[in-house]
């Protein structure tokens, strides 16, 4: 009996071993934002976000910011996403907030326009409410 609950916890083990480290290789090297980091470094013109679900609000601007991707304490790679953010924020401010350096992509970004980084007015969830209050 000992036995067989020792070898239960073994294969738990193992099970959320590889478990981990299927998810540290996923968000390691499958990571989209990584991605645009990646093609903004070598030069590429691509557009950082140009699709999905969240559009910027009429007081929001849209940012562009470099920020880290860590598990826990440990640094993964870098990111760069477009963060929508009250535009009376900055720049700075929401770089300080998010650990990374941001510039402004557009102030007040509409969703036929087509220009910039972030277009289409997409962006990432807004960073959270908490971070952004001083």
């Amino acid at each position: 009996m000992r036995r067989a609950i020792l070898r239960s916890f073994a294969v738990a083990a193992i099970t959320l071993a590889i478990g981990g480290a299927v998810e540290i290789f996923a968000d390691a090297a499958l990571c989209p934002l990584h991605r645009a980091w990646r093609h903004a470094r070598d030069g590429r013109p691509d557009a950082v976000l140009d699709s999905g679900y969240r559009y910027a609000r009429q007081d929001e601007a849209i940012y562009v910011c470099t920020t880290p991707h860590r598990i826990g304490p440990v640094l993964l790679h870098e990111d760069l996403g477009c963060y929508c953010a009250p535009a009376d924020l900055g720049a700075d401010a929401l770089g300080r907030r998010l650990g990374g350096p941001c510039v402004v992509d557009h102030l007040r970004a509409t969703r036929t326009d087509a220009s910039g980084a972030c277009r289409h007015a997409h962006c990432i969830e807004p960073a959270p409410r908490g971070l952004l209050n001083p």
